[in-house]
C-alpha cells in the first residue's frame, strides 16, 4: 500500500469564476479557472504550479461567511 503524500495548503483569492494563488516554492503567479458552477463552489482545489509543477491544495474563500450579512447596505432609513 502507498502512503498519500500531504501537499502544502495556500490560500488563494476568488474573483469571479478565476481563483489566483501565489506558488510557495517559486512565487509564481497562477490561475485556475472554473469551468462549472460545481468546481466553482468548491472549497479546496488541487492545483499545479504552471512554472515549477509543483502541486498544492489551494483554499478559496466562501461566498458567504454568514448567511445573514449582505454586503449591500440596506436603504430603508426614514429621512427626516
Amino acid at each position: 500500500m502507498t502512503s498519500q503524500s500531504t501537499k502544502p495548503e495556500i490560500s488563494g483569492t476568488r474573483s469571479g469564476y478565476v481563483i489566483r494563488f501565489t506558488c510557495p516554492i517559486c512565487a509564481a503567479e497562477n490561475t485556475i479557472v472554473s469551468k462549472t458552477p460545481k468546481d466553482h463552489y468548491k472549497e479546496t482545489h488541487d492545483a499545479t504550479c504552471s512554472k515549477c509543477r509543483k502541486r498544492s491544495r489551494v483554499l478559496t474563500p466562501r461566498w458567504a461567511n454568514n448567511p445573514g450579512y449582505s454586503p449591500v447596505r440596506s436603504y430603508t432609513q426614514v429621512r427626516t
